[in-house]
């Protein structure tokens, strides 16, 4: 069985004035609708990761402080929050690292529900995107990642974590 994996498509990553937004962050959001609708529309199951942080996360010592558990920023982008407030397949998946399988229900989830096939989209192409998608290959599930629906800030490190999804872990990189 496929699923759609969303990474990270949060106010504080994609929307203007968020945390940590970056330009090519908005170029992705039709992309990945697009692909939403389509796995809306087959019945399948659709997955979103979220970073969810306490105030006091180490990892703020790394990065400015973003997405805080039930804040603003935490929250999906309105068009995707919108597309799937009522989808019965809908599932999030809320974490504190780079992994969405890291301290989560997400590896339990996909062997209840039989997922052999994970398409993958989001943010950031080299941290949480890369990372997550490293831990579906070691699990030997087939992924697809979408070129035109992740982004990074930095071309060279997104350049170089498709290539390490494609020639190391084995993802089939589309587009």
């Amino acid at each position: 069985m496929r699923a759609l994996l969303i990474v990270d498509m949060q106010r504080d990553f994609v929307e203007t004035g968020g945390a940590l937004s970056f330009s090519d962050s908005s170029a992705i959001v039709e992309p990945i609708l697009a692909l939403t609708k389509e796995f809306i529309e087959h019945g399948d199951v659709v997955f979103t990761t979220q970073d969810w942080h306490d105030k006091s996360d180490e990892e703020f010592t790394l990065w400015p402080e973003h997405c805080l558990k039930e804040s603003e920023g935490a929250r999906l982008i309105r068009p995707l929050e919108e597309m799937l407030s009522s989808y019965k397949n809908h599932y999030t998946i809320h974490k504190k690292h780079y992994s969405a399988f890291h301290g989560t229900s997400f590896d339990k989830l996909l062997k209840m529900m039989r997922i052999d096939e994970v398409h993958v989209c989001g943010v950031v192409t080299h941290i949480c995107v890369l990372f997550t998608v490293e831990e579906l290959r070691n699990r030997h599930i087939k992924v697809k990642v979408y070129k035109s629906a992740v982004a990074s800030p930095d071309r060279d490190l997104h350049d170089c974590a498709l290539r390490l999804m494609k020639e190391v872990l084995g993802a089939e990189v589309i587009g």
